[in-house]
């Protein structure tokens, strides 16, 4: 439609809106990004912490080398400069122990297949002989075959031959990670799908990386910049309380204001609850409207502590044996106080589903545990309740594609159909999908 006509409107300016917005856009198309909140960043967001002046992240994130359409939706806004990624995936682990707290480090080869990997296992001095062998064979035969697309990690944990031990020190923090969910009920076909992007290419891909600048400074708020510099609009501070439909085609939204916007395509880049909250009763028991119900979300919890004393080290650690999974070392902070680290605990089942009280106490005993005699100076706790959506084994035929039976209206998010977890590389793409579908029915009108 030429620059006159109702535009295309994108409803939530987390990932999944962004990388929609950008798409038509920079293909030359009107476009209006709406966000309910304040700024655009979504579930990846930032804020300013009163007490510190300083702008932290709404929940540390890292991100591998293989996530392709974040390193691209970073490239167009121009900030792919400040994320930063190792060589290869390298991961140190801490472990309390009666005499002191251990340290050991896994490091993958960036090139290489599974001799290169086992041989990167061998030289792991964390679990027994037995068990590194285990994972080595685990991880081959995951690669190797695509295996049963409704099991559960922990089924197929079990059919791989996985012990105890090989589950503690590899299986559970990546499984944890990428999927925020307990083995018995993560979909080992998602888990897989990160594993293949990761290592599939020889093992480059694995490489973790971590933002130098807060996610408001590195993604958000020069997405919104980009948008308008190709001509697009964002909106903030801007409620959808209903998407119109007519005759079974989209026409526009009525915003909580009481402005109706048309609209000559919506995309909607909301999580379940709140989409499902915004179509029209009448059509709320159809698919795939009906389905956005028995989408579950976990939580994740983050304790952002002040040490009295600096404790140098990795930016990111996975923990052992301890209520919270990893350890965090905020670049932004570790600049201006080395004793700055964060504290991240994922998962309805762990300490993340807590009262504040009692996140707050478990951070502190963790803390003393993991650096002995050094005091803690203040301690704040973040906590998303919908941190991820849709990673289960059973939820996954629930999941909706980008299309759907109203025409010219499209999902987006981390939860729909795209073949990957919960997770910011998943928003993007389908994003990025969403949008190619409008531009797509608009060449072929």
């Amino acid at each position: 439609m030429g620059p006159g006509g109702a535009p295309a409107v994108v409803i939530g300016g987390g990932a999944a809106g962004v990388a929609a917005a950008l798409e038509l856009a920079g293909a030359g198309r009107r476009v209006v990004l709406l966000e309910a909140g304040t700024a655009l960043g979504g579930r990846a967001r930032s804020f300013w912490e009163p007490g510190s002046g300083q702008e932290l992240d709404w929940g540390p994130h890292l991100f591998m080398a293989a996530n392709s359409a974040w390193r691209d939706l970073l490239g167009r806004i121009g900030a792919a400069a400040d994320l930063k990624f190792d060589a290869s995936l390298t991961l140190t682990y801490r472990q309390a122990a009666p005499d002191g707290v251990c340290l050991t480090r896994l490091a993958f080869p960036a090139r290489g297949g599974s001799v290169a990997r086992l041989a990167a296992l061998l030289r792991w001095r964390g679990p027994g002989l037995r068990s590194r062998l285990e994972i080595g064979l685990g991880l081959f035969r995951l690669l190797a075959a695509p295996g049963n697309k409704d099991e559960s990690v922990e089924t197929m944990l079990a059919r791989l031959g996985q012990g105890a031990e090989a589950r503690k020190w590899f299986w559970e923090p990546f499984s944890r990670a990428v999927l925020n969910l307990p083995a018995e009920k993560g979909s080992a076909a998602l888990l897989r799908s990160v594993l293949v992007e990761a290592f599939g290419g020889g093992g480059a891909g694995a490489a973790l990386g971590s933002p130098s600048v807060s996610l408001g400074a590195l993604w958000a708020r020069r997405a919104a910049e980009t948008i308008r510099a190709l001509g697009g609009e964002v909106r903030t501070g801007v409620a959808v309380r209903e998407i119109l439909i007519e005759n079974r085609e989209v026409v526009g939204v009525r915003l909580s204001d009481g402005e109706c916007l048309k609209a000559e395509a919506v995309v909607s880049a909301l999580p379940p609850h709140r989409l499902y909250s915004i179509i029209p009763a009448d059509i709320r028991h159809l698919p795939p409207w009906a389905g956005l119900s028995r989408l579950e979300a976990a939580p994740i919890a983050t304790a952002y502590i002040r040490l009295a004393e600096a404790v140098p080290g990795e930016v990111f650690e996975a923990l052992l044996d301890a209520p919270w999974e990893w350890l965090f070392r905020p670049r932004a902070g570790a600049e201006r106080d080395g004793g700055f680290i964060a504290l991240l605990a994922e998962g309805g089942d762990s300490i993340a589903a807590a009262t504040r009280g009692e996140l707050e106490v478990s951070a502190r005993e963790t803390a003393a545990r993991f650096f002995p005699g050094n005091g803690i100076r203040e301690i704040r706790i973040v906590r998303e309740r919908r941190a991820t959506w849709a990673n289960s084994v059973d939820e996954q035929r629930w999941r909706p594609g980008t299309a759907t039976p109203i025409e010219n209206l499209y999902l987006a998010g981390d939860w729909t159909a795209t073949g990957l977890p919960a997770t910011v590389e998943g928003a993007v793409r389908s994003g990025f999908s969403a949008a190619r579908e409008v531009l797509s029915v608009a060449e072929n009108a």
